[in-house]
């Protein structure tokens, strides 16, 4: 658990609180069981809740060369791809309470390299388009995810002569990378500053993110994952080097952890005091544009909702990596998962780690059992293996559960557990096509830790998870 502030302090655990424990569980070993069943070379995943990092693992390997390999650790780095966005929304919001920006004013006035030559009328893009992906302007303007080679701020320019929309602002929502590059030049000429010293000025070194910048220095690049290709049958995934974004730095260019994302995102909270005013954090989180019902855009957001409870984040995708971040502000929970594979399923992830706090603080509505009777179920927690399929046992509420590991919902189809003797459970509550209402038995070793169990008639052996610290 690490403090992101000298005034924190820890209180007598709550409801959430007691869940937040269940579910830290819960996602180790499901996050652990999901990297080997997607094949992911390498997975981090962090949480925040308030000011507290209170989860922080990686899984896999940053490095899985045949020549080389190097486990993930708490400090690998990642391209964080377009979560780089929200840092560049926050920076544009920063300049907005100075009074720099405003946020329904034409592009244009900063930037005067914007107006297409030889047109009389120009299609009028505002910061507030830019940032919420409907000011129409052309996603890529290049080959660059294909090629490595990024267009400089040269390029932009020039391609800015002939005009960079395609549809006129308003008319639909349209995802732009070049619309946030645009936006990191709006914030260089409205600071006075480049954009990259501006964001490590007002956001990274305030924050004390030391993983977080823009430069691919030799350190970083010590520390950085190696980004891997899909996976095809037969065949090991190509690796990819780690190309400048150059111009289109404010919209994927950010190398980071899934700690300081955490620190980041615990900053973005109401309330904490950092980095914006509360009336500016929720202007950003207000939707701009549905896309599909409950799937919204706002300033630098991606907002949906995961069992009806809003959820504010990004998703980001580099050659060789797949990220995102999600919050729940109103809780005050953030969940960061990055993975080194371009494949990498990094939002169902994220978001199956929030839909397991939520069914602990479900289950965590009881009364809760003694400590010395959780200890006690604790001992048959872990995986079990078998010829029709994985389980993974983990208490919940004080009550011990067992569930498919390779499910998208961990705990959706949880069988529950009620002790009848020594190593001797019923299970009294499951899926109709299971064995509910039959026995668990566990064969224990010497020290108390169960070595097999049977599941009903199921024989199953213990196995040992993969995850590191």
């Amino acid at each position: 658990m690490r403090f992101l502030d000298r005034a924190s302090r820890v209180t007598a655990p709550d409801r959430l609180e007691l869940a937040l424990r269940d579910a830290l569980r819960v996602a180790d070993g499901w996050l652990d069981y999901q990297r080997q069943f997607h094949r992911i070379p390498g997975l981090s995943a962090a949480i925040v809740h308030g000011n507290r990092i209170i989860f922080e693992r990686g899984y896999g390997c940053a490095i899985e060369d045949r020549r080389r390999k190097r486990r993930v650790a708490a400090t690998t780095r990642y391209r964080i791809a377009s979560i780089s966005k929200v840092f560049t929304a926050t920076a544009v919001m920063r300049l907005v309470e100075r009074g720099l920006v405003r946020l329904d004013e034409r592009a244009q006035h900063y930037l005067p390299w914007l107006q297409p030559q030889g047109s009389a009328a120009p299609r009028p893009m505002t910061i507030r388009q830019l940032l919420s992906h409907t000011a129409g302007v052309e996603r890529d303007g290049g080959d660059h995810w294909v090629s490595d080679r990024f267009p400089t701020i040269e390029d932009l320019k020039a391609r800015a002569r002939n005009g960079l929309t395609v549809f006129a602002p308003l008319e639909r929502w349209k995802y732009s990378n070049i619309g946030y590059a645009i936006l990191g030049q709006v914030v260089a000429a409205a600071s006075g500053q480049p954009y990259e010293e501006y964001v490590r000025a007002t956001i990274i070194d305030p924050l004390r993110l030391t993983h977080t910048g823009f430069a691919l220095t030799r350190d970083v690049l010590g520390s950085l994952a190696v980004g891997y290709g899909r996976e095809f049958p037969g065949r090991a995934r190509p690796s990819f080097r780690h190309p400048d974004t150059n111009a289109l730095r404010a919209a994927a260019g950010l190398v980071s952890n899934a700690g300081d994302l955490c620190a980041f995102m615990a900053a973005q909270f109401p309330g904490s005091g950092r980095l914006l005013s509360d009336l500016s954090k929720r202007e950003m989180r207000q939707p701009q544009w549905s896309r599909n019902g409950d799937d919204q855009y706002g300033l630098g957001y991606n907002i949906w909702r995961v069992d009806g409870r809003e959820i504010v984040g990004h998703g980001g995708g580099f050659q060789g990596f797949k990220t995102a971040i999600g919050m729940d502000t109103e809780r005050r929970i953030g969940v960061a998962v990055l993975t080194n594979a371009i494949d990498g399923p990094a939002v169902p992830l994220m978001t199956g780690v929030f839909k397991a706090i939520h069914d602990c603080l479900a289950r965590n509505g009881n009364p809760v059992r003694s400590s010395r009777g959780r200890a006690r179920l604790r001992r048959f927690e872990g995986r079990y293996t078998g010829r029709w399929g994985d389980l993974e046992l983990v208490t919940v509420g004080g009550q011990l559960l067992g569930y498919d590991p390779s499910a998208d919902r961990p705990l959706q189809l949880a069988s529950e557990l009620d002790a009848r003797g020594p190593g001797r459970f019923q299970i009294v509550r499951g899926p109709g096509g299971g064995h509910v209402g039959e026995m668990v038995t566990f064969d224990q070793t010497v020290r108390g830790i169960p070595a097999r169990l049977c599941w009903g008639p199921n024989p199953m052996r213990r196995v040992n998870r993969s995850s590191t610290a």
